[in-house]
């Protein structure tokens, strides 16, 4: 699984109450039936008016059918990094907020269906049906278009969930320098300073939080966004969007990372 993903769960048969072990976040449109979710001496129960978020750990759930039907839930599974690359880029929205009401660490929460999120359902499994090659990005899409409207709906909610984060202060601060500037081309130098951390330390850490060197996963975020780029623009403008001094420059990086020029690629949209 990728950082986002997308089941349809049908279940025909009535099932007892099951423990369960969530390596995943997890946000339940139930369709049909109803889900009764018991974590650490809390309870919820969410019906088929609803939607929930379910932060990672155990639980025991009892899934009822309806009176004549199956049992009908999508779900879109999502990691933590998700909601941390989530959280860095609103930073700026999120600190605005009061924190008056909010009790921290909640491992799930429950939603009212309101028109917004039965047409965001709608819009899911328009991208389940499609399977391209954007659908992750897609869905990653979908993740942030649906956490926004949450947050401004329902902002202790949202700020009150657990997601079993383990990040330090300085860790979010190293996510926020590199979201923020990812195509400004800044050397390791200059976001180490601006994290405060030596360059050493900050090599250090990014390996800890992204899994990978610095170098290699700036130059898969920009390859990335540049795949998304050429669907709308011609490769002449894409590389300087990207921080990019020259064309051949930014050439040689996508066909490093995709096999194929930006040209090429472009005529095969």
């Amino acid at each position: 699984m990728g950082t986002c993903s997308l089941f349809e769960y049908v279940q025909e048969n009535q099932i007892p109450r099951s423990k369960i072990l969530l390596s995943y976040n997890l946000i339940s449109f139930l369709e049909q039936g109803e889900k009764v979710v018991y974590y650490a001496g809390d309870k919820t129960s969410i019906g088929n008016d609803s939607c929930a978020i379910l932060c990672s750990g155990k639980y025991l759930m009892t899934e009822k059918l309806p009176l004549n039907g199956s049992y009908q839930s999508t779900m879109l599974l999502f990691d933590n990094s998700l909601f941390n690359q989530f959280s860095t880029k609103y930073a700026a929205v999120i600190d605005e907020i009061p924190r008056s009401g909010v009790k921290p660490n909640a491992p799930f929460a429950v939603f009212q269906k309101d028109p917004f999120i039965t047409a965001f359902i709608t819009s899911l499994k328009l991208i389940k049906v499609r399977q391209t090659a954007f659908a992750e990005k897609m869905l990653e899409l979908k993740f942030e278009e649906l956490m926004l409207h949450l947050l401004e709906k329902y902002p202790n909610k949202i700020l009150a969930l657990k997601y079993n984060n383990q990040e330090t202060p300085a860790d979010l601060e190293i996510r926020k320098a590199v979201e923020q500037n990812i195509t400004d081309n800044l050397s390791l130098t200059e976001l180490s300073f601006l994290c405060n951390q030596s360059l050493s330390t900050f090599k250090r850490n990014f390996v800890k939080l992204y899994g990978e060197n610095p170098s290699s996963y700036f130059l898969k975020r920009r390859m990335e966004m540049a795949k998304t780029l050429l669907i709308h623009e011609h490769p002449s403008e894409v590389y300087l969007k990207l921080g990019y001094e020259n064309h051949s420059s930014f050439s040689k990086s996508f066909k490093q990372i995709h096999g194929v020029s930006p040209s090429q690629f472009k005529s095969e949209i």
